[in-house]
Parts: C-alpha cells; structure tokens; sequence
C-alpha cells in the first residue's frame, strides 16, 4: 500500500468522523431531546418521540446517561463519549461492508443505498414483510425522523444484516447496541456511501489490502 493510498483513507477517515459525529450530536439534541448541556429536553417538544422507536430511544438515552452518571461521568461526557462511539461503530461497519463487498462474502450492499442487489434480494426473500411494504410505499411522507417509508425499510435490512455479521463478530455488529439507534439518517448515509464509492479509494478496500481497516483505525483516533 503506497503511501497516496494511506493518505486518502486517512482523509476520508477523518471527514467521516466529523460527518458522523455531527449526526449522532443532531439525532441526540434534535430527534431525542439530549441537549449539549447534558440535560434531557421536555418529550412533549419533539414531534419523533411521538414514535414509538423514538421514544424508545430517549428512555435508553437516560438510562445510558444515569449509568454512566454511576460509573463517574458527567452528563456532558457521556454524551460526547456516545457521539464517538456512534461514529466509530457506523465508520467501521460500513468500511466492513465494503472490504465484505469486494471479497464477494456479502453481495453488494453500498452500490447506491435503497437499490443495491443485497438489500433488494433481502426484500425478495421476505424477511422482513413489513419493509417490503414500505419499500414498495416509496420515499413520501418523511417521518418526523427524517426518513421515508423506503428509508425505514433500508435502514431495517442494514441493522439485519448487522445482525447476521454479529453471530461471528458480536463487539462490532452488534444491532442492540444504543450506538445501533444512531444509525446515519438518509442524507448522511448517502454522502458516506459515495464517498466510499469514491475512484481514489477504490483499492483501498480490495484483497491485498487488509491493513486498510488499520489505518481508519488510526486515522479516526488522530486528534
């Protein structure tokens, strides 16, 4: 691996954790009601918690934060230290999704989200009958989670499918984790996926090149 090659996934590394961070920090305060000052917001002041899933979601959050209250950390570092976990986890699984990809141990998954042959053949099979519906039901109406009927149903097989890696490589893939919750929204979700897809990366993630996920290792724990 040349040192180019290092470079640009040092890069991409580097943008991804900001991008990812600032999703996870916007899910928290904007969907959930985390705030950055630590403290929980009024429920009855965020449309997404009038979602089941949602609301869910924010009584693990609290749960989360009294634990790590236990353990010696204050509010405001629980929440930092969960935005950072979000980040690394989603980063690493779909950097393993595309080295899996190209190794031909999962079929295509990142090509174009909502229309790669994994998530369609996924559908096809009926695993999830409920997902097939919503896929079927197309991007309209936008939840107030920011997701389409389509959306929802991706955003299923990704976690289904994190599930199946899971079985073998639990600490990473893991589906009930609450860094799992913090799934990328659509419009961040796009963005990694094509910088993934990107040319300069290309080699990045063939065979040969299995230090690659030791580098984004590195790359995302620089300061």
């Amino acid at each position: 691996m040349n040192d180019i090659l290092i470079d640009a996934i040092q890069t991409f590394t580097l943008g991804a954790r900001t991008d990812l961070e600032r999703e996870a920090h916007e899910q928290l305060e904007g969907l959930y009601g985390w705030l950055p000052d630590g403290s929980f917001a009024s429920v009855g002041r965020y449309p997404a918690l009038g979602l089941d899933e949602a609301r869910e979601t924010r009584a693990r959050l609290e749960q989360y934060a009294r634990d790590e209250a236990e353990a010696g950390f204050e509010a405001t570092k629980a929440r930092s230290k969960l935005i950072r976990e979000a980040a690394f986890t989603w980063l690493n699984r779909f950097v393993a999704f595309k080295m899996l990809e190209n190794r031909s141990v999962l079929k295509t998954l990142l090509a174009t989200p909502e229309r790669a042959n994994a998530y369609l053949l996924w559908l096809a099979d009926e695993h999830d009958p409920e997902a097939l519906c919503m896929h079927d039901a197309g991007d309209a109406p936008v939840n107030a989670m920011g997701e389409g009927p389509r959306q929802i149903a991706y955003r299923r097989f990704l976690l289904w499918q994190c599930g199946e890696l899971a079985l073998e490589m639990s600490v990473l893939f893991d589906p009930a984790t609450l860094a799992s919750r913090l799934c990328p929204r659509p419009n961040a979700l796009h963005a990694l996926v094509d910088t993934l897809n990107a040319e300069n990366l290309a080699e990045a993630w063939t065979t040969g090149n299995e230090e690659t996920i030791g580098w984004v290792y590195q790359g995302f724990n620089t300061d």
